[in-house]
């Protein structure tokens, strides 16, 4: 059964953030098209850790689903990362958060399209600001697999610090990989943002 506005209430829990060209906006029923088409392409989903390939319409509306729910309890915050010119959909950014630790972890993807163009890092230090001046939280935590150099630069230029890497840590399309993670704390973020990092 198709998605319907009215049942997805725990999406709506997301604030708008704007940033200089972007504005993360809660998510949809109507997105969940633009969601199946871009993480249907390879470039992208030879980019995530766990989405399958091919990508049904399914597995988008299942995606979304969970998302609500999960935002529902406040387990989460996901966005639509939109062009601020025109609303054009151009990705998804979103947290995990784990309340008792006073943590999150960030996951974002954009559409082939929109790559090397600064949205990301730009969406990405929004968000940051979000973590630990709205929510305030103490750590925000991020990972990439080994081969995904343009998460990495990303993850770079926010100035989060590497902690491990975790060999073999995930199995994709039949080969071990590692995943690399990092972190930021708020005193970290304050002492970056002094220096200009975040504006």
């Amino acid at each position: 059964m198709a998605l319907v506005d009215s049942w997805l209430t725990g999406l709506k829990n997301a604030p708008s953030l704007y940033s200089e060209r972007l504005h993360l906006r809660a998510m949809n029923a109507g997105d969940v098209n633009n969601v199946q088409y871009h993480v249907n392409t390879e470039a992208v989903c030879n980019n995530l850790s766990y989405t399958p390939h091919p990508y049904t319409m399914e597995m988008a509306e299942n995606w979304m689903r969970n998302i609500n729910a999960g935002m529902g309890y406040g387990n989460c915050r996901y966005w639509s990362i939109c062009d601020r010119s025109n609303e054009q959909f151009i990705g998804s950014m979103g947290l995990s958060l784990y309340k008792e630790q006073e943590g999150a972890e960030m996951h974002y993807w954009l559409g082939e399209p929109f790559w090397n163009k600064g949205y990301c890092t730009e969406a990405a230090k929004r968000t940051i600001v979000y973590v630990f001046e709205e929510l305030k939280l103490h750590r925000l935590q991020i990972t990439h697999r080994e081969g995904n150099i343009a998460s990495r630069r990303v993850i770079e230029k926010c100035g989060f610090v590497f902690e491990a890497c975790m060999r073999d840590y995930l199995k994709r399309f039949g080969k071990f990989e590692n995943v690399l993670s990092y972190s930021m704390l708020s005193d970290e973020f304050f002492a970056l943002k002094k220096q200009g990092r975040f504006g």
